[in-house]
């Protein structure tokens, strides 16, 4: 597995690593447990593309992906999620703590525009106790992440 704190000291990453009481395998669980609106965690969404190329798509917590948006971004005709397995293997990281950056090798990153509205948001910090407090610009600055409209929004649950 691979190590985000080595990773953010090596690279110089201004973010900060935070330990939760409690593991949380939901963006809306992780927004409780901090007390922000469920769009400041930002979701790491590790998709593959017909050629089996892996990518990570960063969008806030309360919106879904859009498939055919990423494909479109990416230039492919079609992206999926990729496997749990496919998933550790690309970036290090089990799925549930996947962090927005950090990958033992370079992977596209594609972050969704509605990330941008935050000044900053919490993602992944590679295990589901912990998470990775940065802003949206040290995020495109690391990454050199890919913006455009990548999500639609999360239907809000009836009453």
């Amino acid at each position: 597995m691979a190590d985000l704190s080595e990773f953010l000291a090596r690279e110089q990453v201004d973010a900060r690593l935070l330990t939760l009481a409690t593991p949380m395998t939901t963006a809306a669980a992780a927004a409780r447990e901090l007390g922000i609106p469920v769009g400041g965690i930002f979701k790491s969404l590790v998709l593959t593309t017909e050629a089996d190329e892996v990518l990570v798509v960063v969008l806030p917590g309360d919106r879904r992906v859009d498939f055919k948006a990423v494909a479109r971004a990416a230039g492919c005709r079609k992206a999926a999620f990729a496997s749990a397995e496919r998933a550790l293997e690309a970036t290090g990281y089990p799925p549930g703590g996947t962090p927005p950056l950090g990958y033992p090798r370079p992977l596209r990153v594609f972050v969704d525009a509605a990330v941008l509205q935050y000044p900053e948001g919490y993602g992944g910090g590679g295990r589901p106790e912990l998470l990775l407090r940065l802003t949206p610009g040290e995020l495109l600055r690391v990454t050199k992440g890919t913006v455009g409209p990548l999500s639609i929004p999360t239907e809000a649950p009836t009453p």
